[in-house]
């Protein structure tokens, strides 16, 4: 068992406060990704977990016991950073046996510990070498062994991809994946980058303004954002807001957007009155070629290969859309582009940012 419950926790820092009452119950052998904007106290969370960071108010719970006043050491945790911190002048094999020389573990076990961190992460052979022989993917594998061979109970992750580049990076992720399934361990893992999060995490926990705005699997977040902001940040490329004025609450939302077309959207309206100003939520890529009365203005056109991703504006040219299509769509830099969407896959926001529930189920492709 290794479950972790946060119970009200709440940091200030002086007069500023960086947490409010967060909660959060995270299962055993779960992967969880904490994910926001910089300056959201995700990694101050992380840090409160660790014990590294003491909470102004609120309860740490490990496995049942309130390990809120323990010493790091002594909460069943291994933690990895954002850098390497390995030491310089000695091999692999020394740095991730480190802690267990600490512990002043014996040395068979030790040599047994340090040979399986080093076979789940394919280090067998550059046991031998110092970090400056080592790629930077290399170094982060060597920095999890040190945490793998202390038998934690929760494995906290604080931004550890950063310092790669993007396709060691990729390659890093499943690699991580790979690891948590092969330890079938807790793992709480803090990162800005929503691909990682969406690519790796069995549930994700989005923080703003050091408030949870939502909790649960990517799919969840992706289909079913609660707020403006999590359907925002959630999603590559982002999701297209457009400002809308409510006309009717009959049979669904029927609302005019920006640029006078007029949708009829399957959301509960009961809260909602004619007149409101609301936003319509429309991925990129829910949207077909087709005279289904969105019309843009395209300014840039990238060409990915299988994907050619459209930028311009629609209406008054003062709100911006982004459309994904196939590569080899017929699309133009400084043409018009006519496009569709399914009522049942827009999302619509209230004033507040606040999601009005959908009421049909989003359009999907046979």
């Amino acid at each position: 068992m290794a479950t972790l419950d946060l119970h009200r926790i709440s940091k200030s820092f002086g007069t500023a406060k960086v947490l409010h009452d967060i909660d959060l119950a995270i299962k055993d052998k779960e992967f969880v990704v904490f994910v926001g904007p910089s300056g959201c106290g995700k990694s101050t969370l992380l840090r409160i977990i660790a014990g590294l960071e003491e909470a102004s108010s609120g309860k740490v719970v490990i496995d049942g016991a309130d390990v809120s006043d323990a010493h790091p050491v002594d909460r069943g945790i291994s933690m990895v950073f954002q850098s390497y911190a390995l030491y310089p002048h000695l091999t692999v094999f020394e740095n991730i046996a480190f802690p267990l020389r600490v512990q002043k573990l014996a040395e068979p076990d030790l040599k047994q510990r340090v040979m399986r961190a080093a076979e789940i992460l394919q280090l067998t052979d550059k046991l031998k070498l110092k970090p400056g022989q080592l790629s930077g993917g290399q170094r982060q594998r060597v920095a999890i062994g040190r945490s793998i061979v202390r038998n934690p109970k929760v494995f906290l992750f604080d931004e550890p991809l950063s310092n790669l580049d993007a396709a060691l990076r990729g390659d890093m992720r499943v690699e991580l994946s790979q690891l948590h399934r092969e330890l079938d361990a807790t793992m709480v893992y803090v990162t800005h980058d929503q691909v990682e999060a969406m690519t790796m995490a069995d549930r994700i926990v989005v923080l703003n303004g050091g408030r949870v705005e939502q909790f649960g699997t990517p799919m969840e977040l992706y289909h079913h954002p609660a707020t403006k902001f999590v359907a925002g940040f959630i999603g590559q490329p982002n999701m297209n807001l457009i400002p809308a004025t409510v006309l009717g609450t009959d049979g669904g939302l029927t609302v005019e957007i920006d640029g006078g077309h007029r949708m009829t959207l399957p959301v509960d309206s009961s809260a909602a009155s004619a007149g409101d100003k609301v936003e319509v939520g429309i991925r990129p890529e829910d949207v077909d070629l087709g005279d289904g009365g969105l019309s843009i203005s395209v300014r840039v056109l990238e060409r990915l290969g299988g994907v050619s991703i459209t930028y311009g504006t629609i209406g008054n040219g003062e709100t911006r859309f982004c459309a994904s299509l196939p590569g080899d769509a017929a699309v133009r830099e400084g043409e018009p582009l006519h496009l569709s969407v399914a009522p049942s896959d827009c999302h619509v926001f209230d004033a507040s940012g606040r999601v009005l529930r959908r009421t049909a189920a989003p359009a999907l492709v046979a």
